[in-house]
């Protein structure tokens, strides 16, 4: 007899599969009961190595003995006639089978569960449960835990970094900055915040500082049983501070199981700079940043924060990231549509050059390709090379599909396209993430009520209300929306709603519903404020002579925009769908150029009776 068949007659294989089913059950039993005790990353891989040792040892054993009706005896001791052999090696078959059997069972259960997850429904959806993708994260601001309460800007720079990073892996949802960082200085239970922002995994922390040293605290923390899949302490020197984001950053992404492997992740990962003196500023200026867009919506806070992403950049002038949120700085001033521009003084032409001279050395120092895509299709859209524009922003969102800013610049340019087909498969995402997403949701409604049913988007915006009743963009949003559907007595519902909320109101809400109520007094009246204003706010002032029906002042409003140099500062006012481009040639022919044809401007149905 062969020795292959000697260990088949000795059942050595039959041991050795049984084993290693055992010890497959043995280790998921081990992960279970360690997550709940959450017991050091060492004591599995101690279990390991004994069941490796305990295997070979089986081998041995199966080799040298034989169970018998009189119990074990050596192998050579056994009348090969009297032996039982074959019957234990089909009981070994048996259990072999069942083992199998369970093990496809949990394997199945597992994925299951990680293709599908249930939180709680939203408050005042009518449903108790729903169906959700559990690879959904939200980054929370972390806590400055620091004696001097001197660190808030690391705290909350570094959350924001962690958050920039997470947003690189393809197969992973990440809440909105805006939506996750509002529960700052919050009490909220981590489930609360997760079935708000409809998450299944919320990530926190704490940063801690003592003179050299810097602590950094991180816990992934499972929404629906609030076990820690992951919790890490990070005691370094304060120079170490770049290595410990690009560790929590890849940590994080490996708990979750995405798809990329770890040497894609650790390069998504990476900060862009070595200089720990660039990356402190950089991280300045992202806090002040995000509290800038989160609160106060200040011109002088962007300012401010810029004057941190330009001294990162002077330190390292190979980092693309501070170039990035360098020249962000300058779009914005180049956009008199927002009311957070006009805080840098400089006459438009000016302001491009310095957009250009900073996205060309993002373009040029992007550490990815999906980086260079996407300052290519920045450029593009200030350019007004629209289509350009679409495609380079279709082809990073292919890469970066959680990039919801970036989907927000394409809906921008969309909208200046009149390009409304395609903006419709844009809204459809926003309207399912916007269920559980505030930044989502307000994305939605402001889009929707322009290229879809008007009244369907205020319902959306009345059910986004009972979720998140003191949002006040949402009030905002969901106003404005109800009057384009003629809904004037829910409008003014929500515009008193606004008011409480916001003291002082907001100009444009009193317009609307002075106009929709016929007083155009009042309406004029809200105008001769705004005009008398210290800060003039064009695109609120052409938006009232709109809602007036002043042709005429709409036109002559805007024409120094034409004069100025700069037509990306004109064609900002091509989102409005009210917006009539036909008396400005220059801009004309760009759309001409892009092949757009735009439909005749659409009327407001709340539009103030015209004077007496």
């Amino acid at each position: 007899m062969s020795f292959f068949e000697e260990l088949k007659r000795r059942n050595v294989f039959r041991v050795g599969v049984a084993y290693a089913v055992g010890a497959w059950g043995l280790l998921q039993v081990f992960d279970v009961i360690g997550e709940i005790l959450e017991l050091p990353a060492w004591g599995g891989k101690m279990i390991l190595a004994m069941l490796i040792i305990g295997f070979f040892l089986a081998l041995i054993f199966a080799w040298a003995y034989e169970l018998t009706p009189e119990g074990l005896k050596l192998e050579s001791e056994v009348d090969r006639s009297k032996s039982i052999a074959p019957q234990t090696g089909r009981r070994l078959n048996r259990f072999i089978i069942a083992a199998l059997a369970v093990v496809i069972v949990l394997m199945a259960v597992e994925r299951i569960y990680f293709a599908v997850g249930v939180t709680p429904a939203a408050p005042g959806s009518g449903t108790e449960a729903h169906l959700e993708i559990p690879k959904t994260i939200a980054v929370l601001s972390f806590a400055d835990l620091s004696q001097a309460q001197d660190q808030e800007w690391f705290a909350d720079g570094l959350a924001e970094e962690i958050l920039n990073a997470l947003v690189r892996v393809p197969d992973l949802s990440v809440a909105a900055r805006t939506s996750s960082f509002a529960f700052k200085g919050t009490n909220k239970d981590i489930s609360e915040i997760a079935a708000e922002l409809g998450v299944a995994h919320v990530l926190e922390g704490s940063v801690r500082s003592s003179g050299d040293r810097i602590r950094v605290t991180a816990q992934l923390i499972r929404a629906s049983d609030g076990f820690h899949l992951w919790s890490q302490n990070y005691d370094r020197d304060v120079a170490d501070m770049i290595g410990i984001q690009e560790d929590l950053a890849s940590s994080i992404a490996l708990a979750l199981e995405t798809t990329m492997d770890p040497e894609a992740l650790a390069q998504m990962a990476q900060a862009g700079t070595r200089s720990v003196e660039a990356y402190q500023e950089y991280l300045r200026g992202l806090q002040l940043q995000t509290e800038a867009f989160v609160q106060s919506e200040s011109p002088e806070d962007l300012r401010v924060a810029y004057e941190h992403f330009e001294r990162a950049r002077e330190i390292d002038p190979l980092f693309a990231e501070a170039h990035v949120q360098a020249a962000a700085y300058w779009k914005v001033e180049l956009t008199p549509t927002r009311s957070d521009s006009g805080s840098s003084g400089l006459e438009p032409e000016q302001q491009l050059v310095e957009y250009n001279e900073r996205i060309g050395l993002a373009i040029d120092n992007a550490k990815t390709e999906a980086d260079r895509v996407r300052s290519l299709a920045d450029r593009a859209m200030v350019d007004l090379r629209l289509q350009d524009s679409k495609r380079l922003f279709e082809q990073y969102l292919e890469m970066r599909p959680s990039d919801e800013f970036a989907r927000s610049e394409l809906n921008t340019v969309l909208g200046m396209m009149s390009d409304n087909a395609t903006l419709r498969l844009l809204l459809e995402s926003w309207k399912i993430k916007g269920e559980t997403d505030s930044y989502t949701a307000s994305e939605y409604i402001n889009a929707a009520y322009r290229v879809s049913d008007a009244s369907e988007a205020a319902d959306f915006g009345l059910r986004a209300l009972q979720r998140w009743p003191n949002a006040a963009t949402i009030l905002y949003q969901t106003h404005r929306t109800l009057v384009w559907a003629g809904r004037y007595r829910e409008a003014s519902e929500v515009a008193a709603r606004y008011d409480t909320l916001v003291p002082g109101g907001n100009p444009l809400i009193r317009v609307r519903e002075a106009c929709a109520a016929g007083d155009r007094a009042a309406a004029e009246a809200v105008l001769q404020e705004l005009n008398s204003a210290s800060s003039r706010d064009l695109s609120s002032l052409w938006l009232v002579h709109n809602a007036l029906g002043n042709e005429s002042e709409q036109v002559e409003l805007l024409r120094p925009l034409e004069q100025s140099g700069v037509p990306f500062q004109l064609a900002g006012f091509l989102v409005y769908h009210k917006f009539d481009p036909r008396p400005f040639p220059s801009l004309m022919t760009i759309l001409e150029r892009e092949g757009i044809d735009r439909p005749p401007p659409a009327v407001p149905p709340f539009r103030c009776p015209p004077p007496p």
